[in-house]
C-alpha cells in the first residue's frame, strides 16, 4: 500500500504526511517531550523498515518548517476468524507544548484519517488513557474495552513515583510486596514437568508453529514469523523467548520484553489457549530470571489468574493498585464510510468479547 504526500495547510500551520528528511526533527520533539533522545535505528526500525507498508505511516504539523506535532502508525495484520485483515495502530501522539490547544492532534489526526479512508487498513485500533480516549472519542472511535494487568511488584518504589503516592502508603507496599512474594514463593515451588530453553534471538518459525496449533476466533495480531521477527527485533528492548520441550518436541512459549533491565513485561504466551500444562514452568523460569526487576507485568488475563496469583502476581483492580495506576482502554475507528461493504462490520470491531489482546498487541 503507498499513499502520496498530502498537505493541507491550516491557519499557521501545514498539515502533511511525512517526508524523507522529517526524521531528526521528529526524534527532536520525542526528545521534548519524553526527555530521551531516541535513535534513528529505532525511529527506521518501528516506521521504515516494516514488512507491510510501503510509505512511513507518519502524519505531522509544521510551522516555519519545524515540526511541532506528530501522529505515527504501526501497521498490524489482525486475524478475525478466518480473515487477515490490514490495520493500523496509532502511537507516538506528540504536540510541542509552545503549540497545544491549537487543534493540531485532531488536524494531524483527521488528515490520516482522510488519507486511509476506503482504502486497504479496515481500522484504526490503539490503547489510549483515559486522556487520549476523550480526544479520539471525538474523532470516531469507540471504547471497547479496559485491559486488565497483572503486577509482580518486587520493588514497588521503582514502579510508583513520590508525586503520586504518599511516602508512608509507599513504604507499606513494599513492605506488603516483600512478605506476599515470600509466602507465595513458597507455593510456586514445584517440581519441572518441561525443558525450558531461553533464546535471544527470534525463532520465528516456531512461534508461528505453535501459534497456529491454536488460533483463538477473535481479533489479534497476526502471528506470522516475520511479524515476530519485526516486533521482537526493536532495538531498544531485550527481549527472551522462553519455549517448553517435552520428549524434545515444543510444546508452548513464554516471552518477556525487558527495558533498561528494570520493568518486564511478559509479551505473549503460546499456544493462545487459556491454560496450558507448560505455563507453570515457563512463568517460573522467567521469574527467576528477572528477580532484580522492579515489576513483572501481564495483560489481559493471557495466563489463568490462579496460576498468577501462585507467582505473587496483583490485580490492577486490586484497592491499593487501583489508587495509583492508570486504566488501559482498547479502542477501534473504523476506515469504511459503507458499513455494508466494509471488511468488519463497526458492530463486530467494537464488541469487547470478540477481541484477545496480549502486551504484542497493547506495546508498540
Amino acid at each position: 500500500m503507498s499513499l502520496e504526500t498530502s498537505h493541507e495547510t491550516a491557519g499557521d500551520y501545514n498539515v502533511r504526511r511525512y517526508e524523507r528528511g522529517d526524521r531528526d526533527g521528529i526524534l527532536s520533539l520525542f526528545e521534548k517531550q519524553w526527555g530521551d533522545r531516541l535513535s534513528a535505528a529505532w525511529f527506521d526500525w518501528k516506521f521504515v523498515d516494516d514488512p507491510y507498508l510501503s510509505h512511513v505511516p507518519i502524519t505531522l504539523a509544521e510551522r516555519n518548517g519545524k515540526i511541532v506535532a506528530v501522529q505515527g502508525y504501526i501497521p498490524s495484520p489482525v486475524r478475525w476468524k478466518d480473515q487477515i485483515i490490514s490495520a493500523l495502530k496509532p502511537v507516538d501522539a506528540v504536540v510541542h507544548p509552545d503549540h497545544r490547544r491549537q487543534g493540531l492532534y485532531s488536524l494531524i489526526t483527521e488528515a490520516a484519517i482522510d488519507e486511509y479512508l476506503d482504502r486497504e487498513p479496515a481500522f484504526f485500533f490503539n490503547f489510549p488513557n483515559v486522556a487520549s480516549l476523550g480526544a479520539q472519542k471525538k474523532l470516531g472511535w469507540s471504547e471497547i474495552d479496559v485491559i486488565p494487568m497483572y503486577y509482580r511488584l518486587q520493588r514497588p518504589h521503582e514502579m510508583l513515583t513520590t508525586e503520586r503516592v504518599p511516602a508512608p502508603l509507599e513504604q507499606s507496599l513494599t513492605v506488603a510486596a516483600r512478605a506476599y512474594l515470600s509466602v507465595r514463593g513458597r507455593f510456586s515451588s514445584e517440581s519441572s514437568n518441561f525443558d525450558v530453553t531461553r533464546y535471544s534471538s527470534v525463532p520465528g518459525d516456531l512461534l508461528e508453529s505453535l501459534y497456529e496449533s491454536h488460533v483463538p476466533q477473535r481479533f489479534h495480531a497476526y502471528r506470522e514469523a516475520q511479524y515476530y521477527h519485526w516486533v521482537f527485533d526493536a532495538p531498544n528492548y531485550d527481549h527472551t523467548i522462553y519455549v517448553a520441550h517435552r520428549d524434545d518436541c515444543p510444546v508452548a512459549a513464554l516471552i518477556t520484553r525487558t527495558e533498561n533491565g528494570r520493568a518486564v513485561k511478559i509479551m505473549e504466551t503460546l499456544p493462545m489457549t487459556a491454560d496450558h500444562e507448560a505455563f507453570a514452568d515457563l512463568l517460573a523460569a522467567a521469574v527467576a530470571d528477572n528477580k532484580a526487576a522492579g515489576v513483572i507485568t501481564v495483560s489481559n488475563r493471557i495466563l489463568p489468574p490462579e496460576l498468577l496469583e501462585r507467582f505473587g502476581f496483583v490485580s490492577n483492580q486490586n484497592p491499593v493498585l487501583s489508587r495509583v495506576g492508570t486504566p488501559t482502554y482498547l479502542a477501534a475507528r473504523p476506515l469504511w464510510r459503507d458499513d455494508e461493504s466494509a471488511p468488519i462490520s463497526p458492530r463486530t470491531l467494537t464488541a469487547s468479547e470478540n477481541w484477545r489482546v496480549s502486551f504484542l498487541e497493547v506495546t508498540d
